[in-house]
């Protein structure tokens, strides 16, 4: 069965008709807010204790107001230039306060981490989830109503992004691919990469839908890799057949063509905001030498002042957005699947 919701045709766009991603990048000069967030700090004030009230974007104000905008009611992305990040904690500082303007940070890990950070941890933990890893990764969505990135250091070599209008993605495997499309319409079993409460079984009791629609309204939750565990770990409850697999190449196939997805790669004071539920992204494989400084993005999963409306299985977790917090345990699991 198809899904009679139209997509917002503001929300279906393809880079090669856009130009590139100079059309989603804005300049929004933070660099006023430095001393504020300085003085924050030396009191001993911490971004997870920050409201909004205590550190005002004066006259940045209607350009994050704009940002906030095209993301949630737009194009669903902005990449925007202008934070500064000679200083890690000021840095973190006043982009959780940017972050704020979109909605609320929720955990991103069994670790509590709401301000996360994406770095190659392969090092120390050879489990480690994706974004502590520096594999390849394929178009997907993560939990939460907004995605962002912030570029502390880029890698020395790869890690180029790649973002792509989901929407476009479902237009064509409407009018192309229909068959394709019933199976993610449908949904699949995820796995919950074992950062679930123990209350709740390692995988989703549920079918996750790659689209849905909750009051006319089309929406998108896809990762890859987690339905590829489940069906591993039990392909009897989680099976694929011929045509899943060529739905779920179909999605790797179209997030990745030059033609829809924009291809930039984050530059130091330079990040990027999404609406989860319109945007896919991806990432290349990256590498630092032996001794550099590794490359660091921080992260921000929010949950949306005025939260889209979607189907209840969009959540992998219990507790909506998010993955809760579990004290003593770490966002590792040992799979032979490989990061996709």
């Amino acid at each position: 069965m198809l899904l009679t919701a139209e997509p917002d045709p503001i929300s279906c766009w393809r880079s090669d008709e856009l130009g590139g991603p100079a059309a989603v990048t804005v300049e929004i000069d933070l660099s006023h807010l430095v001393d504020h967030a300085a003085d924050l700090l030396a009191s001993g004030r911490s971004y997870l204790d920050l409201a909004r009230e205590d550190l005002p974007l004066g006259p940045a104000t209607d350009a994050v107001a704009q940002m906030q905008h095209d993301v949630m009611h737009g194009q669903g992305i902005r990449i925007v230039r202008g934070f500064p990040v000679d200083d890690l904690a000021i840095a973190e500082l006043i982009f959780w306060r940017v972050g704020l303007e979109l909605g609320e940070p929720v955990s991103q890990s069994v670790m509590g981490d709401r301000l996360g950070h994406v770095i190659d941890m392969t090092d120390v933990d050879p489990n480690a989830r994706a974004y502590r890893r520096s594999e390849e990764l394929s178009p997907h969505t993560d939990p939460g109503d907004v995605l962002s990135f912030l570029c502390i250091r880029p890698a020395s070599q790869g890690g180029a992004n790649h973002f792509v209008s989901s929407m476009t993605i479902y237009e064509t495997l409407r009018s192309e691919h229909p068959r394709l499309l019933e199976r993610h319409v449908r949904g699949w079993r995820y796995h919950r990469f074992g950062e679930q409460p123990d209350t709740h079984e390692p995988i989703t009791e549920y079918l996750v839908p790659t689209y849905s629609e909750v009051d006319g309204v089309l929406s998108n939750r896809y990762l890859r890799q987690y339905i590829e565990i489940a069906h591993a770990e039990d392909p009897e409850q989680c099976p694929l057949d011929d045509i899943d697999r060529e739905a779920l190449e179909m999605i790797d196939t179209l997030g990745r063509d030059p033609a829809m997805a924009l291809t930039f790669t984050l530059q130091s004071g330079e990040a990027v905001f999404a609406n989860n539920y319109t945007v896919m992204h991806s990432r290349d494989a990256f590498s630092d030498p032996p001794g550099a400084a590794k490359r660091l993005l921080l992260r921000l999963w929010l949950e949306a002042h005025q939260p889209r409306p979607v189907r209840p299985e969009t959540f992998l977790y219990p507790g909506g957005a998010g993955i809760q917090a579990l004290p003593g345990r770490q966002p590792s699991y040992a799979t032979d699947v490989e990061i996709i």
